[in-house]
């Protein structure tokens, strides 16, 4: 058992030493980036903050109900969680920014929203022992319970913000009923026409561009530019992004990277949609391929 332990260390202690010395290696390929690799973690911790704020606010309302001391210090152990993975969303939310492909004012907003909770739920933490330290004063209380009522606000601008971003401006909308969903987006129709997008009747608006904004637009969209590439304007679909390669070649759907893009198989890299979206359907590949080879007109 002993020996056992001992070969675990050893193992333990030699391992990071190896992967130091393969990352140092002249034949490695390239530098590992510890920021692109952590970046998106920020979408898998950024609940716990929120859900931590939650419970806080929670406890409170209960607290206010029916006071105890051991439920005081409940609350101040949530919210310190609450302090310490805000900071940590915040951080991994800075990585991956720096990795680009948003709409940068949508991405501003949505960064000092975040960085606005982070602080503000630092100082509730904060804030918390030092009000309950000693009963019977009534302001410390109430700008204590302001403060996390204030940071609940922020945290749901935040966060849809941030749904945004991913999803795109109609994602709440986009299973909504017909009269709600009119009622939400028509003030979208000036933004359309004013960012290039076609206002005619041709093929193009009827046929195309529908499947690209129900397919595309999540990703290559007026919040969102994965690889640099915009699709919701005519400029945007025939800019060459990342890749520098043109996107469409008029006439020659097979010389054309959205073409092969869209028709790689579906576990290929490169395939886009990528895996987990919704995929074009064969007829509407032979739709955008066919739209192509006639000219790729937009009017």
């Amino acid at each position: 058992m002993h020996r056992l332990i001992r070969l675990l260390l050893f193992s333990a202690i030699l391992s990071p030493l190896l992967a130091l010395a393969a990352e140092a290696a002249p034949e490695a390929k390239a530098a590992f980036d510890l920021r692109a690799f952590l970046a998106p973690f920020h979408t898998v911790t950024l609940h716990l903050p929120i859900g931590f704020v939650m419970m806080a606010a929670i406890l409170e309302g209960y607290h206010f109900l029916r006071p105890s001391r051991p439920l005081r210090n409940a609350i101040g152990v949530v919210l310190a969680f609450s302090a310490v993975t805000a900071v940590i969303v915040v951080l991994l939310g800075i990585f991956r920014a720096d990795g680009g492909g948003y709409e940068p004012e949508t991405l501003e907003h949505h960064r000092w929203y975040g960085i606005a909770v982070g602080a503000l739920t630092i100082v509730i933490a904060l804030v918390h022992p030092l009000v309950f330290r000693t009963e019977g004063k009534k302001a410390g209380p109430a700008l204590y319970r302001a403060m996390l009522l204030g940071d609940l606000v922020l945290l749901s601008v935040a966060g849809h913000g941030g749904g945004n971003l991913t999803h795109g401006s109609k994602y709440l909308t986009e299973n909504a009923p017909g009269w709600v969903k009119e009622w939400v987006e028509s003030s979208d129709q000036e933004g359309h026409a004013e960012g290039g997008a076609p206002a005619g009747g041709g093929e193009f608006a009827t046929v195309i561009r529908p499947i690209f904004e129900k397919k595309c637009f999540q990703c290559h969209g007026p919040e969102k530019q994965k690889g640099d590439y915009r699709m919701d304007t005519v400029e945007g679909l025939f800019a060459a992004g990342e890749s520098e390669l043109d996107p469409i070649v008029k006439k020659s759907p097979m010389e054309s990277y959205l073409i092969e893009t869209i028709t790689l198989p579906e576990d290929d890299d490169m395939a886009m949609p990528p895996d987990g979206k919704d995929r074009l359907t064969p007829e509407e590949t032979l739709a955008v391929i066919r739209w192509i080879w006639d000219g790729a007109k937009t009017d």
